[in-house]
């Protein structure tokens, strides 16, 4: 018995225009991608980021309303240094910086306050550095400014790809990098930071010349992808891991702590922090605050007496307390630094 088989017609012309077909930008990034891990950082699936505080939105050591002096290699906003070199310079925290693409976001802003021959950058230590070694990177911000012009920078090669020429006007930027081999020995040290600045070996900068920074990405792949918005909890949180504002003076009764007598003359109290640092932080107080002992009495002479990961002790010697009683404090200026 004979079979007849029938098959649809097919417009070779329609087919041959299907291949013509625009796939966007969006289609582009995903025909580009090399690997599975880049296309996933496009549809956002997982962290893409690895820089910490990249919006600039957390600044524990101040809230930067006025422009602040800053020394080279200060810490100004969370996890981000200033370089300085010959030329002084102020930084502040901008606050609802409108972006061309409609984002409202703070900004880190480095402006000049003298003349000379020198260089301003800001950058950040990367503590996962292992993960960067010998791939491929791209930088990616929005950027504004007066004078020289910048350079995205890793501080074991120098400046990476073309200056970046600052106009009065915010444009979006990307530079794709591909890392050396980055090794133990860099920690902490120049090859494993990231940033943007000025520098170019030294350059003559003018009182007044700046740059301004926002929505500061590093991402691996060859691709820029959009900004990754943390909440201000989240990127808080991923901020105390290495720097901690325990306690301010000023706050009073919202700021108590408990400890034990253990000598007439010695009372050890214990300080949880919010976040387990990186390593057992250096612990600072800048102002000692008071302790109850019937009365608020100064607690002058305070001093730590350990720290760990998660929280420190500080002693107040003063000759008035009971052994294995209880006291509190209140009004202490407390910071726990664990930076790289």
């Amino acid at each position: 018995m004979a079979v007849k088989f029938t098959k649809p017609e097919i417009n070779v012309r329609e087919k041959l225009a299907e291949l013509d077909k625009p796939s966007g930008i969006a289609g582009e990034a995903m025909l580009r991608a090399e690997t599975v891990a880049e296309q996933q950082a496009l549809i956002g699936l997982g962290r893409r980021n690895l820089l910490i505080n990249g919006d600039f939105q957390v600044s524990q050591r101040g809230d930067f309303t006025s422009t602040t002096s800053a020394n080279n290699n200060d810490f100004k906003m969370d996890r981000w240094q200033i370089r300085v070199d010959t030329v002084a310079a102020q930084v502040r925290q901008n606050s609802s910086v409108t972006l061309p693409n409609g984002d409202v976001t703070f900004s880190h802003y480095v402006v000049a306050n003298s003349t000379g021959t020198g260089y301003h950058n800001i950058r950040q230590i990367i503590e996962d550095y292992r993960f960067l070694s010998g791939k491929t990177i791209t930088l990616s911000c929005w950027v504004k400014g007066l004078g020289q012009p910048v350079f995205f920078r890793h501080w074991s090669t120098a400046n990476i790809g073309d200056p970046i020429y600052l106009t009065n006007e915010w444009q979006y930027v990307t530079r794709t990098y591909v890392c050396p081999t980055i090794t133990a020995a860099g920690e902490g040290a120049n090859q494993t930071s990231f940033g943007i600045g000025n520098y170019n070996g030294t350059v003559s900068i003018q009182d007044g010349d700046n740059f301004e920074v926002a929505e500061f990405q590093l991402e691996v792949g060859k691709v820029a992808t959009p900004f990754e918005h943390r909440s201000y909890g989240e990127e808080l949180a991923l901020c105390q891991r290495y720097f901690e504002k325990l306690a301010t003076n000023g706050e009073n009764d919202a700021n108590r702590y408990n400890g034990i007598a253990w000598a007439t003359d010695n009372l050890n109290v214990f300080i949880p922090f919010q976040v387990a640092k990186r390593v057992a932080p250096t612990v600072a107080i800048s102002h000692n605050g008071e302790v109850f002992t019937g009365s608020w009495q100064s607690a002058d002479g305070s001093a730590v007496t350990g720290q760990g990961l998660k929280g420190c002790t500080i002693s107040i010697q003063k000759n008035v307390y009971t052994v294995k009683y209880g006291y509190f404090i209140r009004n202490q200026t407390i910071t726990a630094s664990a930076e790289l």
